[in-house]
């Protein structure tokens, strides 16, 4: 897709994307992937997370603009990572801001293509911008969130089709 979403930058400091062939349609493969508060079941550091209030008092469902409260633990340390949801196309392209549109650190995008009776999922992790201790700590710090970025797409693309298969 060559439509640019919110809070594009034209030189992002990395990015990588995988895909894989999932034997279910796109429709339940969406009910996952949209599914942020359930990562925990799938990603090797996303343990959960919930939803976050909008100005009216209504925690958000997953629509452009709304806030989630990821909950990640890796390597004995635990943190939480609030991300925006950016794009939603339903059963097609799903993205989120790592810090929201606000700070713009590591853009996350699940695109879905239907394949025959099943469809293909790419995940794409882009960093587009240093947060302060990718700044702080330097090169091992983006080798570090590289290397995770790697693993974790993996992890998660394969156990979201164990899943959606089972």
């Amino acid at each position: 897709m060559s439509e640019q979403l919110p809070g594009h930058v034209d030189d992002p400091v990395m990015s990588h994307s995988e895909s894989i062939e999932i034997d279910a349609p796109p429709e339940k493969v969406w009910e996952m992937v949209t599914a942020l508060d359930r990562y925990g079941e799938w990603s090797n550091e996303n343990t959960g997370g919930y939803w976050r209030k909008g100005p009216d008092g209504v925690p958000g469902t997953g629509q452009v603009g709304d806030m989630f409260v990821g909950i990640n633990r890796l390597d004995g340390e635990e943190w939480k990572a609030p991300v925006e949801i950016i794009r939603r196309v339903d059963n097609e392209d799903f993205a989120f801001v790592t810090g929201g549109l606000e700070y713009n650190i590591v853009l996350w995008r699940y695109q879905l293509a239907p394949k025959g009776a099943g469809t293909t999922l790419t995940e794409t992790w882009t960093l587009r911008k240093l947060s302060p201790r990718m700044v702080e700590f330097g090169q091992k710090e983006l080798d570090y969130r590289a290397g995770n970025a790697r693993a974790g797409i993996r992890a998660t693309l394969a156990a979201m089709k164990a899943a959606a298969e089972a």
